[in-house]
């Protein structure tokens, strides 16, 4: 649920720069609906989240999305002639400065939201994630069809922002793409413990009739868990990740890398547009 309160700031795993313009002008219509899939709002509860939607929005088209711009040229320059661990460090690092900045936007307004939930909006909840957990079970499905799925996602993704792959790359990716799945076997299943343990958590929270200030500390508490740069298997995860990147990058041509600058500058002057309406 929390999810569909900070979709404004994954505006980098959008589809297309269209999808970005789209999320700000109706942004609010979306994240009403997708809540009121998860709790069965009131009249008044999605008037709410609409208005708090809005002007957040508008905080961050005004406030975050110049600086987000800025940050895309910067990447742009550092990729330029292909990139290297020095500038994925730097990368990561003011990503997850924007990142943190938004979760503390916004914490305060999903704590009174969470204060104000009747009970039956809470058994509604449990409900719908359960049959979210019957869904996300039957994806998952053998190791064979989630590596499947896995690679077509991938290599759609490596298409969008590099162009069309050779039938060397793509053996290339392909068997990059079998070791790191091999790397990570058991990750699937262990983020489907942790998710019921956090759910279990979130629900035992919201009957117990806390405060908003204690919601709000169990919202900050919770986004560190999977945020803390202290967290020994996190940075493990990331660095994993940034070694993966590199990998990636020495398969790609300059013509490639040239098609995914273009890329950039698409984003780039839609968030120019954005910010000017």
């Amino acid at each position: 649920m929390i999810r569909y309160f900070i979709l404004f700031y994954l505006l980098f795993s959008l589809a297309s720069c269209n999808s970005t313009k789209i999320f700000y002008d109706y942004g609010d219509i979306l994240v009403s609906w997708q809540v009121d899939n998860y709790f069965d709002l009131t009249n008044e509860q999605e008037e709410w989240i609409e208005g708090k939607i809005i002007s957040n929005l508008d905080w961050h088209r005004k406030n975050e999305l110049p600086d987000y711009k800025l940050f895309l040229v910067e990447i742009k320059e550092l990729a330029r002639d292909g990139i290297t661990m020095k500038d994925l460090n730097l990368i990561f690092l003011k990503f997850e400065k924007k990142r943190d900045k938004i979760f503390e936007k916004i914490t305060p307004d999903i704590a009174l939201f969470l204060n104000n939930l009747s009970s039956n909006q809470i058994n509604y909840f449990e409900k719908k994630i359960l049959e979210d957990n019957e869904e996300l079970m039957e994806e998952l499905g053998s190791d064979q069809n989630r590596l499947k799925k896995r690679k077509e996602y991938f290599f759609k993704q490596m298409e969008d922002w590099f162009g069309e792959l050779s039938k060397n790359q793509i053996s290339k990716l392909s068997k990059l793409q079998n070791k790191w799945y091999r790397d990570s076997s058991n990750l699937s299943k262990n983020r489907m413990l942790y998710r019921l343990k956090s759910q279990r958590q979130f629900l035992s929270l919201l009957r117990s009739n806390p405060d908003k200030t204690t919601l709000e500390k169990w919202l900050r508490e919770w986004t560190s868990n999977w945020t803390n740069n202290a967290n020994p298997k996190r940075k493990k995860r990331i660095l994993k990740n940034k070694k993966r990147i590199l990998e990636v990058n020495k398969i790609l041509t300059a013509e490639q890398r040239l098609f995914a600058l273009k890329e950039l500058d698409s984003w780039i002057k839609v968030f120019e547009e954005t910010i000017k309406k």
